[in-house]
């Protein structure tokens, strides 16, 4: 009965102890921006978000037992449905042809824009379509690959061509997406005419990192955090209890796209570009190996791999450009004797 008592005061104390890590950590990251200079805020600015993408793949991976290469897919076609804002509303003196069609269309015989596009040239459209369309796809492939009960490697092989075949398809249109180049040369972000400085990006970034870990972990915590737990350890004997296991994976499949998708369209207006290479295997291979060397189902661990892995690049960059056989040894190393990652293990 004691230990039982001992049990839960400890569980009811680890919200709160946490609660005050997250705060203590959001207010030194907020007040980074006095403190360091201007390319660091905008490399952990980028690292955040990609912290964030780690933890949106966190979901479905590391609680779902779902591995997925497609979720620089979703984060992509979150970041076109902004880019597409932010050229739309570029002036005419800053567009390569002083006019207010994109330059990539112009290249490439346009004469008008197409109407699927038109829309995204006012904001709140292009914020709904930053979340809905990379939702709205991942709910598409999820609810065939779910109902159709594929299940294990087979999915990991769906997710693996639907992001080849995105990425062909997105370089082929190259009216449209501006192909292998992307788009490019984009306008700073303003919202309803107030323009967004370097450093309230970097705020608005840390507060949708912050709130997507949070929420993530509410979500884990409560019931429906358990029964994705269970689908991951014994899919069939949750079956058999009558919990229709297709709509949660379904679900949960489409919160991460779309989470995914604001990190994306917040990536834009950041670096100013995007491009099919996020769409591409070697991308969504990445957001992979964050999960694996943060740990799988720790949440928190994605991100600080996110986050250090990226300024391990960015230190490696500057001696050598070999810079992928440091992360693929800091793989290997995980994978043959951290398996449970290093937050995991931790």
């Amino acid at each position: 009965m004691a230990q039982s008592t001992v049990g839960i005061a400890t569980r009811s104390r680890t919200p709160t102890k946490l609660g005050i890590v997250i705060a203590i950590s959001f207010l030194v990251m907020a007040i980074l921006p006095f403190v360091v200079g201007s390319f660091q805020i905008s490399l952990l600015s980028k690292l955040l978000l990609f912290g964030a993408l780690a933890i949106s793949l966190d979901l479905v991976w590391g609680f779902t037992g779902i591995l997925s290469f497609a979720h620089g897919v979703f984060f992509t076609l979150g970041g076109y449905a902004m880019a597409y804002y932010l050229k739309l509303n570029l002036s005419s003196a800053n567009n390569t042809y002083g006019g207010d069609l994109p330059d990539f269309m112009v290249w490439n015989g346009l004469t008008e824009l197409p109407w699927f596009i038109a829309p995204l040239k006012y904001f709140p459209i292009a914020a709904i379509a930053m979340v809905l369309v990379p939702a709205a796809f991942a709910y598409l492939i999820g609810w065939f690959i779910f109902r159709s009960k594929v299940s294990g490697v087979y999915i990991t092989i769906i997710t693996l061509a639907i992001s080849s075949a995105l990425t062909t398809f997105f370089i082929s249109q190259q009216a449209y997406t501006g192909g292998t180049n992307g788009i490019t040369d984009v306008s700073k972000l303003s919202v309803f005419g107030i323009d967004i400085p370097p450093n309230g990006l970097y705020w608005i970034i840390l507060l949708f990192t912050t709130l997507v870990l949070v929420g993530s972990w509410w979500l884990t915590q409560s019931n429906f955090g358990l029964i994705l737990r269970s689908i991951k350890e014994n899919e069939n004997r949750i079956s058999y209890l009558g919990y229709d296991v297709a709509s949660f994976k379904i679900f949960i499949w489409t919160l991460s796209a779309g989470i995914a998708g604001i990190a994306g369209g917040l990536f834009v207006p950041l670096n100013r570009f995007i491009s099919p290479v996020y769409l591409a295997v070697a991308f969504g291979t990445q957001v992979v190996i964050w999960v694996a060397i943060g740990g799988r189902g720790t949440l928190v661990g994605p991100l600080i791999a996110a986050i250090l892995l990226g300024q391990i690049q960015n230190s490696a960059e500057r001696v050598t450009q070999d810079w992928q056989l440091v992360v693929g040894v800091l793989l290997l190393i995980v994978v043959l004797f951290i398996p449970d990652g290093l937050v995991g293990t931790v």
